[in-house]
């Protein structure tokens, strides 16, 4: 009971923290322009961005089948969709609920044992979070010198203005900061050599294990090739809803590919934090995003970042609430085939 409770107090947290990011983003705000943004948006490439996103899905689901397929456990392609968007519906309710959620409605309407199933989410997992670190990487190396010119006058020119003549201060923070991040890690690693079960480092050093036998899997599958062509067609959907959502809004319609890649490496790393959904979070780094490095005027920008992730959470709700609908009928006709 007190460990529901804990979670559940962990949720409103994040949830509270996510509120309060918006709040934070909307205040002083001209409301009456974003509401306008809202009103003259151009809702046909709204329209291509929620079917994008809904292809996305529906090729995760394809994926998965895959793994699911290569430990000799034949699922159709539908009831692995069902259970997928199942999932991402209880993921807004708790962070990380979505992936135990969508094992379980899957194992209780086909063969998978959840076991197996949990394990093949951690290969999903970890293969998609080398992807984002692929991605957030080849954003840097591509836009250095755009992103190096705007760190340059956001923050070393300032500190130098401010600290010259003691740059040995800024300098000895920064070689304090890695000596003790060094210190933490190895004691991390003794933590997690010597952890007692069911410890919190129990489960962290549960979870590294993971991630290697993960990264070990695909490397031994059958169908690599094919399991890395749906994953590239997943990321570049991803990134088409970002793109075709710049066409929504008149102020953003001029921002090109290199921007899109940018969005879509922000805007991934603040749906992937601990808030339901990404509520305010991915809204507080994409709107950031256009106004600091792409000039965009704050009203376009934050409609814009709204826009973008309702199209997410729409295709989410409406689809994973017909897939609840259909699971449920299912499994009511299997149990009255076994009364027969």
């Amino acid at each position: 009971m007190k460990i529901k409770i804990g979670r559940y107090f962990r949720v409103l947290l994040s949830l509270s923290a996510g509120i309060f990011l918006l709040w934070l983003i909307g205040r002083g705000q001209d409301v009456q322009q974003i509401m306008r943004e809202f009103r003259e948006a151009n809702y046909f490439w709204i329209l291509m961005a929620v079917l994008v996103t809904l292809l996305s899905h529906v090729l995760r689901a394809i994926r998965w089948n895959l793994l699911i397929a290569s430990m000799d456990y034949p699922v159709s392609t539908s009831r692995t969709f069902h259970a997928l968007m199942a999932g991402y519906l209880s993921n807004l309710a708790v962070p990380r609920l979505g992936e135990l959620t969508r094992c379980l409605v899957l194992s209780r309407s086909g063969k998978p044992p959840v076991n197996t199933l949990v394990g093949t989410v951690v290969i999903e997992r970890v293969f998609d979070m080398l992807c984002l670190m692929t991605i957030v990487i080849l954003t840097i190396a591509f836009q250095f010198e755009f992103l190096r010119e705007f760190l340059d006058q956001l923050v070393v020119r300032p500190l130098q203005s401010r600290w010259a003549g003691k740059l040995w201060i800024p300098v000895l923070v920064i070689v304090v900061g890695l000596v003790l991040a060094a210190g933490a890690l190895l004691a991390l690693r003794r933590k997690l050599k010597t952890a007692a079960e069911n410890g919190i480092f129990f489960k962290l050093n549960r979870q590294v294990h993971g991630v290697k036998s993960g990264i070990k899997t695909i490397a031994r599958m059958d169908k690599k090739m094919l399991f890395l062509a749906y994953s590239a067609g997943i990321w570049a959907l991803y990134f088409l809803t970002v793109y075709l959502c710049f066409f929504a809004i008149s102020s953003t319609a001029h921002l090109g590919v290199a921007t899109g890649i940018t969005l879509l490496a922000v805007g991934s790393l603040g749906i992937v934090a601990p808030v339901p959904g990404g509520i305010g979070t991915y809204h507080f780094l994409t709107i950031a995003t256009l106004t600091q490095l792409y000039a965009i005027a704050p009203e376009p920008a934050i409609s814009y970042a709204y826009i973008s992730h309702a199209i997410q959470m729409v295709v989410i709700l409406v689809t994973g609430t017909l897939a609840w609908i259909l699971i449920t009928l299912e499994q009511r006709k299997q149990k009255k085939k076994i009364r027969e």
